[in-house]
């Protein structure tokens, strides 16, 4: 049931939120040790790690549902990745390297956060690299609320295994704001 609410306000909000350029106030991030915002492990090589993926939110009101995002590892940096979905009552629609939603049949609220939604578990080959969060293809930035509106996320920071973490972009809004006028001038 949750799913077919989520894909129809997905249809009917998807027009607005791309128009309306929303301020972004909530946001994404991986912890190695949540929840005290590592995002930079040194693990020994062939060892095991976790990397959290978690969510943030400052919004007052009813809590979130469903959120939709990425993830990209470098390639040859893990020898073994498995995602294990953390959100009670979770149901996945796609894949995390090319785009996934996750609902709850609860709602997560703000007495519950930061929280992590999902952990990725990995097997460290011992060359450094990079696991990126990104925005999904169709739904970017999307966190449903329970209430079945919509708030849009920023991304704190990514994860950094043997080296520094790359930045996010919550220092700003990522969409350019831009009128339709300027737009129609880019292809006269």
């Amino acid at each position: 049931m949750r799913t077919a609410i989520v894909s129809l306000l997905i249809v009917v909000l998807g027009a607005g939120i791309t128009l309306a350029n929303p301020i972004l106030s909530e946001n994404i991030y991986i912890d190695f040790d949540p929840p005290h915002y590592d995002h930079r492990i040194d693990p020994e090589p062939y060892t095991p790690f976790d990397a959290y993926i978690m969510v943030e939110t400052f919004f007052e009101g009813p809590g979130f549902a469903a959120i939709s995002f990425t993830l990209a590892l470098t390639p040859g940096m893990s020898a073994s990745t498995s995602l294990e979905i953390l959100l009670p009552g979770y149901t996945v629609l796609g894949e995390y390297e090319t785009g996934i939603t996750l609902t709850s049949t609860d709602c997560v609220t703000s007495d519950m956060q930061p929280m992590a939604i999902a952990v990725l578990h990995c097997v460290y080959t011992g060359m450094p690299g990079d696991i990126e969060i990104g925005y999904h293809p169709e739904f970017p930035g999307w966190i449903v609320l329970c209430d079945d509106n919509l708030e849009v996320f920023c991304i704190l920071s990514h994860g950094g295994v043997g080296k520094q973490p790359l930045a996010g972009d919550c220092g700003g809004n990522p969409v350019e704001d831009v009128s339709w006028g300027a737009i129609k001038a880019l292809y006269r």
